[in-house]
């Protein structure tokens, strides 16, 4: 039996298919990970991971799908209709896979307080958006905005808002809260901003790490505050101009 498989053939026809399932990943992964997932975010919202594993799993599937069923003794309209069967299987998975990852993308930095939330497309409930300001009732395409949140109205507003965090779903992720950053939340990130070098101080590595960066940048110690960005389980730092509060870089410690 072994002697009647077409290895060659097979290998060639294998290795066509997954050239082309190469080229079109690569197509996809521009999209994903420079519109939908910009640094920091294909790391801090899992992008990176959600895409490779969609990614492996359908550029694999292909190949081998093609190795076992390619047959040059098989009639013509046979073989085309199995490559067409394997080639729509590809593409359904491989939409159905960008489509999650376009549902998970972060669309909003939020700045709660402490920290800066990361928020996702999936974290937001589809039926708030309408009770949000104009310009956010509408989730970003592409990129990750900056927004800040305003304080609660009265004390009603203040005692939903507490029962529905109790229930998971808290300030950030509240299209109704969100606004420009404006002042009043700038002066609460100077308040709650800290000096590089209280991180830098609490191990070596950090040193080391943020040391780089400061080289790397060209930025002197006293030029930089740090603020927590947390993103699910996740917490990074957000590097931010002493000066104007503008973030300037991000760098993967947990300041918590």
């Amino acid at each position: 039996m072994l002697k009647t498989v077409d290895w060659k053939s097979r290998s060639k026809a294998a290795g066509i298919h997954l050239a082309f399932t190469g080229s079109v990943a690569l197509v996809c992964s521009l999209l994903v990970f420079f519109l939908w997932y910009p640094f920091p975010y294909r790391e801090l919202s899992g992008g990176q991971a959600l895409f490779g594993l969609i990614v492996a799993v359908d550029v694999v599937l292909g190949p081998i799908l093609t190795w076992v069923v390619f047959d040059k003794r098989k009639p013509r309209p046979e073989l085309i209709r199995d490559l067409c069967v394997i080639v729509m299987m590809q593409v359904l998975a491989l939409g159905y896979g960008i489509w999650s990852v376009y549902q998970a993308r972060p669309v909003y930095l939020v700045h709660a307080v402490d920290r800066f939330v990361v928020v996702s497309a999936a974290d937001v409930d589809p039926a708030d958006l309408p009770l949000a300001e104009s310009g956010y009732r509408n989730l970003p395409f592409s990129g990750v905005a900056l927004v800040g949140l305003r304080p609660s109205r009265d004390g009603s507003e203040r005692m939903k808002s507490f029962e529905l965090a109790l229930a998971g779903k808290d300030l950030p992720v509240r299209p109704e809260y969100w606004q420009p950053l404006n002042s009043d939340n700038q002066e609460i990130i100077r308040q709650r901003a800290q000096p590089i070098r209280i991180l830098m101080g609490r191990t070596p590595e950090n040193r080391a790490l943020l040391e780089r960066w400061l080289e790397k940048n060209k930025v002197s110690e006293d030029q930089v505050l740090t603020l927590p960005v947390e993103s699910r389980s996740i917490f990074w730092t957000a590097l931010l101009d002493a000066n104007t509060l503008d973030i300037i870089g991000y760098v993967p410690l947990d300041p918590l």
